[in-house]
């Protein structure tokens, strides 16, 4: 009787891996409960608890005086809670040396910071600088020139030089004064050092135009400004002629 023959080996048994459709069922069914978990991480929830929780809070509290079971309402011991008193401004005047808000601790009472603030900065720059009241101004007149300067010094154009000696006679004439002013093209530093520049320039050459003395010469005032107006259209130049007050 011929032996059976042995069957060849399959190799190692593949039972234990899961198909395709089967990981996706676990994993699904997995977020399924971490998205239901998620949910349940509330203020609400995490507060009353669930399950075993809630029972184990309602047994909570010490040995009850009759059954000996537990109650629900906990007593207080010896431990008290602390007490917060404000303090009282008619028993405990202020500390004289207490630090506020002021670089020098005087005592003096401040109604007002702002204007505390800004009288004391009034003060120190009249310290530090010679201030003095100008004379009143009784009458103005402003003229705004829209036609560009030469690029180069001398600035002022021909046409710009015969609106000048309009103005001339009045800087020859005593409580008159003229102001230059030379508005920058662009709202930049360079552009407002290049028009104040531009301004002394002018000025001093209305100076040597009406041969006005180096004594009187304070009589021209120039100054460079950035325009700040967003709708009105920028002049290139103003003079300003002001009569001031004898007084």
């Amino acid at each position: 009787m011929a032996k059976k023959q042995k069957e060849p080996d399959k190799g190692p048994s593949n039972a234990y891996l899961l198909s395709f459709g089967d990981t996706m069922t676990t994993l699904l069914a997995f977020f399924i409960v971490l998205n239901s978990l998620a949910e349940e991480q509330t203020g609400a929830n995490l507060y009353t608890g669930t399950g075993s929780f809630i029972r184990v809070m309602n047994s909570l509290g010490l040995p009850g005086a009759l059954s000996g079971d537990t109650t629900k309402n906990p007593i207080a011991k010896s431990e008290t809670n602390p007490l917060y008193m404000a303090p009282d401004d008619d028993n405990n005047p202020p500390d004289a040396n207490g630090s506020g808000p002021d670089a020098n601790d005087d005592g003096l009472r401040v109604i007002d910071r702002e204007q505390d603030e800004f009288d004391r900065f009034m003060n120190e720059m009249e310290r530090l600088a010679n201030v003095e009241k100008k004379p009143d101004t009784e009458g103005e007149a402003v003229f705004d020139f829209f036609n560009k300067l030469n690029p180069q010094a001398p600035y002022l154009s021909p046409a710009y030089q015969g609106a000048m000696s309009q103005v001339l006679p009045l800087l020859r004439r005593e409580g008159y004064q003229v102001e230059v002013i030379v508005w920058a093209t662009t709202p930049s530093p360079t552009a407002w050092t290049r028009a104040t520049e531009q301004a002394r320039s002018i000025g001093t050459d209305l100076g040597n135009m009406a041969r006005i003395p180096a004594g009187k010469r304070s009589r021209i005032a120039t100054v460079g400004r950035p325009w700040i107006d967003s709708v009105a259209k920028r002049p290139v130049m103003t003079i300003v002629c002001r009569r001031r007050s004898s007084d």
